[in-house]
C-alpha cells in the first residue's frame, strides 16, 4: 500500500464495525468462564468451571501470543528496514511471557493470571509506539486501548475466582 492509499485508508479514528464486532466477542470465552465459575458458588471444585476457567486462561494466553504475530506482521509489512529488527524482537516476547505464564498456572492460578492480565493490560503502550510510527491505521487504538483493558481485568478476576 502507498503511503497516499494509507493516508486516505486511515482517515477514520472508528475502527470498522467488523473489527468491533469481532473484538467484544473474543472477551465471550473470559466472560462465560467468570459467570460458570462464579455460577457455581457453594461448590467450586466441580469439575465443569475449574475446566471452563483453565480454557479461558489459556484463551488470555492464545490472544497475548495472537498480539505479537500481529505487531510482527506489521514490522514485517510496515516498518523500516532500520526498525524492523528492534520491532520483530519485541513481536516475540508476549509469546514467551504467555507459554511462561500459562505454564505457571497450574500452581499458580492467582499469580499467574494477574500477571498475564497485566501484560495485556499493558500491550497497547506497544500499539501507541506502533501508532505514532504511523504503522497501524488511525482507528487502532480506539479499538485495542478498550479490548486490552477488558481482557486484561477479566484475565486477573478470571485468577481470583478459579481460587
Amino acid at each position: 500500500m502507498s503511503e497516499g492509499e494509507l493516508v486516505a485508508y486511515d482517515r477514520g479514528r472508528k475502527p470498522p464495525m467488523p473489527a468491533i464486532v469481532l473484538g467484544a466477542m473474543g472477551l465471550l470465552p473470559l466472560l462465560i468462564a467468570l459467570f460458570v465459575r462464579l455460577a457455581a458458588g457453594a461448590d467450586p471444585d466441580t469439575a465443569l468451571p475449574g475446566k471452563i476457567g483453565g480454557l479461558a486462561l489459556t484463551y488470555a494466553a492464545m490472544i497475548l501470543s495472537f498480539l505479537g504475530g500481529i505487531w510482527w506482521g506489521v514490522a514485517s509489512a510496515r516498518a523500516s528496514e532500520n526498525e524492523r529488527p528492534r520491532l520483530m524482537v519485541i513481536a516475540v516476547v508476549p509469546a514467551i511471557l504467555a507459554t511462561v505464564l500459562y505454564g505457571f498456572s497450574a500452581d499458580m492460578p492467582v499469580v499467574c493470571s494477574t500477571l498475564l492480565g497485566l501484560v495485556i493490560a499493558a500491550t497497547p503502550l506497544v500499539d501507541r509506539m506502533l501508532m505514532k510510527k504511523r504503522l497501524v491505521p488511525a482507528w487502532w487504538m480506539n479499538l485495542r486501548l478498550p479490548l486490552s483493558l477488558a481482557l486484561g481485568a477479566l484475565t486477573i478476576g478470571l485468577g481470583f475466582a478459579l481460587t
